[in-house]
């Protein structure tokens, strides 16, 4: 399916074979007890994993109905490609057509029907990143509220919606492994569709969410500006005043923002993309002087600079230039 290719790209396994079906499965999502149906077994199950989140293409090709042990501290979100499933959480029966997604958090039982050809995209989603997401925004409620729900059905606009994130968190996947400088990125975007979950849920605090919609926006566009602005500075000088007052916060306030959305002080951060930088140009240039290479973004101290190229990388920027000359 168009925008997902490097989902499809991670096969797991494929199997026409019941046993090895159930085993594999098992092992990757839940415990469950498994019941075949009509239809012959055409089982095929892709991954694809970041930190904090992983997102799988699920189809058994038989009707089946699966009867999972609860979810051990995280929910699954059913977003339905081709099919329909039927999902039974706590007594409450609903079910999820194509193009349909549902968050799925029982709290004492859960049975699911999927009809034949159906397949899922099925995202493992933390409670522990619920929880720091929701804390984040200082409404740690909403975190114990969509866990409180069975099975929250979306909105015909929040299912599109959805897709569109899956659609986006899949291809920044992939081209974070093509640069790392797009790390942050990809650990707001965890954040975000955590966060998009959450005011998913209907509840009396729908003024209370619109304000945090609002924070998290503004978040946003401060990450927009930072990264624009150190990206543009990558081999001049920058201080943690300069980048303060790029976001229109105090340094402490920055200090704050930054260890809350990437998950590290600013210049580690500023740092880090200034590695990245390093490494590229290394890698399309292997012939470029190292020691100018450093210094123009901001290493001066050449054995500090290879210890922590080598933190980073894994290898030192000698091995790095290696494998490029290489090819």
């Amino acid at each position: 399916m168009s925008g997902l290719e490097a989902l499809y790209q991670r096969r797991i396994f494929h199997s026409s074979e019941r046993m090895d079906s159930h085993a594999l499965v098992s092992t990757e999502l839940a415990d469950h007890h498994l019941k075949w149906n009509a239809g012959p077994v055409d089982t095929q199950l892709y991954k694809f994993d970041t930190p904090r989140l992983s997102l799988y293409s699920l189809r058994y090709g038989a009707e089946v109905d699966i009867f999972p042990d609860l979810y051990d501290r995280f929910s699954l979100i059913h977003y339905s490609l081709s099919g329909d499933i039927e999902v039974e959480a706590d007594q409450v029966r609903q079910t999820v057509r194509q193009g349909q997604a549902i968050v799925s958090t029982p709290s004492r039982n859960i049975k699911l029907r999927w009809a034949q050809n159906s397949e899922q995209l099925i995202l493992r989603l933390p409670h522990s990143l619920l929880e720091e997401t929701a804390n984040a925004m200082r409404a740690p409620a909403l975190s114990s509220a969509l866990r409180q729900n069975p099975g929250l059905l979306l909105s015909a606009a929040a299912n599109r919606q959805w897709l569109a994130q899956l659609h986006a968190f899949v291809a920044l996947e992939a081209g974070r492994s093509q640069n790392k400088a797009l790390q942050p990125w990809l650990a707001h975007m965890e954040q975000g569709m955590a966060m998009f979950l959450m005011l998913q849920q209907q509840s009396t605090q729908r003024h209370p969410s619109e304000e945090w919609s609002t924070r998290f926006t503004h978040d946003r566009r401060r990450l927009d500006r930072l990264y624009g602005y150190a990206m543009d500075n990558l081999c001049n000088p920058v201080t943690l005043s300069d980048l303060a007052s790029v976001v229109a916060l105090s340094e402490r306030q920055l200090n704050t923002f930054c260890h809350a959305h990437l998950g590290q002080a600013p210049m580690s951060w500023l740092r880090g993309l200034r590695l990245d930088a390093v490494r590229a140009a290394l890698q399309a240039n292997p012939e470029t002087e190292l020691a100018d290479l450093a210094m123009l973004h901001g290493f001066f101290h050449l054995g500090r600079f290879a210890s922590v190229y080598r933190d980073r990388f894994g290898e030192l920027p000698s091995q790095t230039r290696r494998t490029a000359r290489n090819g």
